[in-house]
């Protein structure tokens, strides 16, 4: 006979996260992501002599924490769910190359374009939990 705890099993377990936390070690994980390939693309201008374009570099090193937020919530957590699955093991490390592409390539260059999004996705999620925990007091 097997003696179980008079808990239930959903209650032992420590609760998950709603979503995706947004927070000092979010932002700074991210800006030490992105100093490799704004160094990179520094080193790139300094060779082809396009100088114009490295205060466009400096931007999207600053505003690329709240895009890569945006395609962490949006496609970011799905992949990496499928990374981490032992099922699919080559799928995975395929799946990784290709993210780690996105990140530096993709989200990087295009961060000054995306990063508005990224800003109004956290304000209107800001807005809407206010909102939530307003309503329930």
């Amino acid at each position: 006979m097997i003696i179980h705890s008079p808990k239930r099993r959903a209650d032992r377990r420590p609760p998950k996260p709603s979503s995706m936390p947004f927070d000092r070690a979010y932002v700074s994980k991210a800006f030490l992501m992105g100093l490799p390939g704004c160094m990179g693309f520094m080193l790139l201008l300094y060779f082809v002599d396009e100088f114009e374009l490295s205060s466009v570099m400096i931007i999207s090193y600053i505003l690329y924490p709240f895009a890569k937020f945006l395609y962490d919530v949006i496609l970011g957590v799905r992949l990496g769910r499928i990374i981490k699955n032992p099922k699919n093991e080559l799928v995975g490390r395929e799946l990784d190359k290709i993210q780690f592409g996105m990140h530096y390539i993709f989200i990087f260059i295009l961060s000054i374009f995306l990063a508005p999004f990224g800003m109004l996705f956290l304000l209107i999620r800001r807005l809407f939990r206010f909102y939530r925990t307003r309503m329930k007091s």
